[in-house]
């Protein structure tokens, strides 16, 4: 009886009784062991929103959330080499990237247990102004406030 128990343990009852998992539906990291790493290499990126925005000279500034991470980083379009994208998350963790080409980039990422942990910021190059958003809302913007095509 204890061999069957034992069998029984060792093979045990599937992980999950949701949706089977296949590749992409895991990411490579969660909260914490997110700080400082690339969303798009962590697969992170998949099913983000935008959970606050501003503009600044014509620079577009979004604070991008991943429920599935339980992260956070900054993104930056339509600016100038030198410009750098911050994200600020709780326990006064940041994580920072500068443009180096083109017009756009997005900060490595923080952890971020709901979206209102974190702000997005911005620093001009030219002149060194410093913009940030609020802190993340609940649910994500229209797709109009942070649509860098329009004016």
């Amino acid at each position: 009886m204890a061999t069957g128990l034992l069998a029984g343990m060792l093979i045990g009852a599937p992980a999950s009784q949701g949706e089977p998992l296949t590749r992409g539906s895991l990411t490579k990291c969660s909260g914490f062991e997110c700080r400082n790493k690339d969303s798009q290499r962590m697969e992170c990126h998949i099913g983000v929103w935008t959970a606050a925005a501003a503009k600044v000279d014509g620079v577009h500034l979004e604070l991008r959330y991943s429920p599935r991470c339980g992260a956070a980083w900054a993104r930056i379009t339509e600016g100038q080499v030198g410009d750098t994208a911050r994200v600020e998350g709780p326990h006064n963790h940041s994580a920072a990237r500068s443009i180096t080409y083109d017009r756009d980039t997005y900060s490595p990422m923080v952890e971020a247990p709901y979206p209102a942990a974190a702000r997005a910021c911005v620093v001009l190059k030219d002149g060194g102004k410093e913009v940030c958003t609020p802190q993340g809302g609940a649910s994500p913007l229209p797709a109009a406030v942070t649509d860098e095509s329009k004016p």
